[in-house]
């Protein structure tokens, strides 16, 4: 793990000790430093999640990525220093139950005596800080509100949704949405990689049906998903629609992502 490069482009300095401290101010500082994206698949090249590549990709191309490079990276990172960082992998609650499959990556990070869910790739709406894996934490974090909760065998985090809180100002619970759900069974290197082959391959995943780029920060979110661009201030949520051939304009103005003029992916499916 080339640690001092990476901890040198997150801005963090070295000789850190494995505490929850660290561990929190190292999740923000690598929200902060790298971009949620799938432009990689988008312009028709391949993830690879073997930490190599993902050092090059993020940290001498200065290129983002999504959850399965975000998080193996860290957890290298996190091992350097020291943690222990478990990887496992969830379902996103995102459609119709049938069809939720375990295509998202998360951490757990025991520190200072308690387990923690670490996650920095779960786009401009996920967490920017680890928050304590406990039945009932709740976090609010830049304007979000996150709560995590257990099921069974199964945790679950949801999110107050911005979009929802006037109409349910009387009833903050119905505000609440999910966003995954991940059990605590160890996933091995080649899950992942399982994993992240039909997530960035098959021609369902919306990884390869819509492009997005995101930046997630401490002073706001913003979110670019197809011809729509979402910016998260103070927990309030502002849709501006953009226009296709306003496409790669946003990108370069916004995210510094200077995308081909060639169709993406999801360009050739709108045809």
């Amino acid at each position: 793990m080339r640690l001092h490069d990476y901890l040198r482009r997150v801005g963090v300095a070295p000789g850190l000790p494995p505490t929850v401290d660290t561990l929190r101010r190292l999740h923000v500082a690598h929200r902060e430093a790298f971009l949620f994206d799938n432009v990689a698949i988008q312009t028709g090249g391949t993830i690879s999640v073997a930490l190599d590549a993902i050092e090059r990709k993020f940290i001498d191309e200065g290129s983002g990525g999504y959850c399965f490079e975000h998080n193996t990276l860290f957890a290298g990172v996190l091992r350097d220093l020291g943690f222990d960082p478990v990887t496992l992998l969830g379902r996103v609650r995102r459609g119709p139950p049938e069809r939720w499959a375990r295509t998202h990556m998360v951490l757990k990070v025991p520190a200072d005596g308690e387990a923690w869910l670490a996650d920095v790739g779960f786009g401009g709406v996920g967490l920017l800080e680890p928050i304590a894996l406990r039945d009932g934490t709740v976090a609010e974090q830049a304007g979000l509100t996150y709560a995590l909760r257990r099921d069974g065998c199964l945790w679950i985090l949801s999110m107050r949704d911005p979009s929802l809180i006037q109409q349910s100002s009387h009833d903050t619970t119905l505000s609440m949405t999910d966003l995954y759900e991940f059990s605590e069974e160890p996933q091995t290197a080649g899950d992942v990689e399982v994993a992240n082959h039909f997530t960035s391959t098959h021609p369902d995943s919306v990884f390869r049906r819509t492009l997005t780029i995101q930046r997630s920060a401490r002073d706001g979110r913003l979110v670019l998903r197809g011809d729509t661009l979402t910016r998260y201030t103070g927990g309030r949520a502002i849709d501006e629609p953009v226009a296709r051939e306003r496409v790669r304009d946003v990108a370069r103005e916004l995210f510094g992502v200077e995308l081909p003029a060639t169709p993406l992916i999801s360009e050739h499916q709108d045809d």
